[in-house]
């Protein structure tokens, strides 16, 4: 198994997807619709398929940024420490020669920092045999064309256990703005975008002052006989005032206010970390990304609270400190929406302003989004804790978990930085999102209620009006009749010359008999009729049946 692996070269790899791409539905029980794409894209880099390289092979996908970039960030286990290994975005060749897993049952993780060329796709696939189902997962903004996918996305959850996407936010104070479609077409889906630029997959405007932007990070777990590695490809890559453009950009230009991610965890003032950031690197950027330091920063991380001890031979451990980022960004997404619908239900409250029902409908769909990607973190947290070391599940899991931690910050097994913590705050925040989801609807119906007793009021003031004017047309319509009759060329009771009382003796009676009308209860009237009618027939009915009575009694 291990010789298969080895023999599987970066154009062996990039041939496989796009043979794959190639495949039909009337020649094939598998097409690759969903490969097309990002086939047609490895196709750019025409040096995966010939050995020779030009320069203009070379210069694709190349930023022109002269600042130093990350772009690969490789933790190998060592008996005492972790050994890091940075990477360029030239040096894909030296990273595929690189020994992927030392001898030992080791552990390893590699951080992909930003957007990469289809040569580094090839590198990092051939050398741990990742399935281009997670490539072609994180990069699906290239599948635009619905016939292409039909609608294959989601798949069985079965189908991919070792692949796992989070969702990590960047909040800042912004104005209104759009366009993140043509964003995802203009510059993600085509050859603008270069190796390290950061991407966006979501852009929300909750409110005038505040917009949310949503950057993913896609997890894979590899395993072989000499032990683990997680790939765990980042959105975050270079400052986004240094990546391709899109609605944020007017906000960056006008000094928005970023918001970063703030996480707490037990004694965390103890707790030292090393920066492998340049001085300038981060602190240049007009919109730090928090996520943007983990790579750098991974060994301090995993070295709280014992994790480094369980790290090299459990990918889970290897993977906490990610879950724990993505979900205080969750808890900070979430405090940031429940102010702002707590606003709007309390304007709805007071009054129905106009763009109520609009705006309790846009966030009750990104709760409901954010919902399911809760729950597919619940599973990948759960398939992980299966696929981890026995440590991690039953009684030893608990025994090890309680032991005195070396470190000055350790917790108890229900920490931030344990299995169970973890599955604990990720549960209560898919239910907390669900329950604002909830609010959102009760606001719309609050809403709509609102505005149906608002209409019957404005009914009722309507009809009131109407019954003024009713009674108006009830005194001036008989004045009018006999207007006309009087200004008609005929002589009225014989005389030849009319006199002025006439109008007032022919007025009064019509006007009191219009009136009478008016007030009458003709529903009344005709229920009185209809019971006095009744009585008439009974009463004659009895006379009938009085009579046939004494008739009998004479024949007998």
């Amino acid at each position: 198994m291990e010789r298969r692996k080895s023999a599987l070269t970066p154009q062996n790899y990039a041939r496989a997807i796009i043979s794959l791409s190639r495949r039909y539905s009337s020649t094939s029980v598998f097409p690759g619709n969903n490969y097309v794409d990002i086939g047609e894209w490895l196709l750019q880099d025409h040096s995966l398929l010939n050995s020779a390289k030009s320069e203009e092979d070379a210069a694709l996908f190349a930023s022109g940024s002269e600042e130093h970039h990350d772009l690969v960030v490789v933790y190998s286990s060592g008996d005492k420490k972790w050994d890091v290994q940075q990477y360029s975005q030239e040096q894909h060749d030296t990273f595929s020669v690189a020994t992927s897993l030392a001898a030992g049952g080791s552990g390893q993780i590699v951080f992909i920092r930003g957007f990469i060329s289809p040569s580094w796709v090839s590198a990092i696939g051939s050398k741990y045999s990742i399935d281009p189902e997670f490539f072609r997962r994180h990069m699906d903004f290239l599948s635009a064309n619905i016939n292409r996918h039909a609608y294959s996305f989601p798949s069985l959850a079965s189908s991919s256990d070792n692949t796992f996407r989070l969702c990590e936010l960047q909040t800042q104070r912004t104005e209104h703005s759009t366009g993140l479609e043509r964003y995802k077409i203009q510059q993600l889906g085509s050859t603008k975008v270069c190796c390290g630029d950061s991407l966006v997959r979501e852009y929300s405007t909750v409110c005038s002052h505040f917009s949310v932007v949503e950057q993913w990070i896609s997890l894979c777990v590899a395993k072989s006989e000499r032990g683990w590695a997680v790939i765990a490809w980042m959105d975050q890559g270079r400052p986004l005032e240094k990546s391709p453009p899109g609605p944020w950009t007017s906000h960056i230009e006008s000094r928005a206010t970023p918001l970063p991610v703030l996480q707490h965890h037990h004694k965390m003032a103890f707790r030292t970390t090393t920066n492998r950031l340049a001085p300038d690197a981060n602190a240049s950027a007009e919109v730090q990304q928090s996520a943007a330091i983990l790579p750098l920063q991974y060994d301090s991380l995993i070295a709280l609270v014992d994790l480094a001890r369980r790290a090299p031979q459990d990918p889970m451990s290897m993977c906490i400190p990610l879950f724990a980022h993505s979900a205080f960004s969750e808890v900070q997404f979430l405090n940031l929406m429940e102010s702002r619908i707590q606003i709007q239900m309390t304007r709805t409250a007071e009054g129905i302003p106009a763009d109520a029902l609009e705006t309790l409908q846009y966030f009750s769909n990104i709760l409901n989004r954010h919902a399911q990607q809760l729950r597919d973190s619940i599973r990948a947290l759960y398939k992980l804790a299966e696929c981890g070391s026995p440590g991690l599940n039953g009684v030893k899991r608990h025994a090890s978990e309680t032991e005195p931690a070396k470190n000055v910050g350790s917790s108890s097994s229900h920490g931030a930085f344990t299995t169970n913590g973890l599955l604990e705050d990720y549960e209560q925040l898919h239910v907390r999102c669900v329950d604002m989801s909830k609010m959102c609807s009760r606001g719309i119906t609050l809403a709509m209620n609102k505005a149906t007793i608002d209409e019957s009021r404005k009914a009722i003031e309507q009809s009131e009006r109407l019954k003024k004017l009713t009674m108006l047309a009830t005194l001036f319509i008989p004045l009018g009749f006999s207007t006309s009759l009087f200004g008609m060329n005929v002589d009225i009771l014989g005389q030849g010359t009319v006199r002025f009382w006439w109008f007032f003796v022919l007025c009064v009676p019509i006007t009191l008999s219009a009136y009478t009308a008016y007030l009458w209860d003709f529903q009344a009237l005709r229920r009185s009729c209809k019971s006095f009618w009744k009585e008439c027939c009974g009463v004659r009915r009895g006379m009938i049946g009085g009579r046939g009575e004494k008739e009998l009694s004479h024949i007998v």
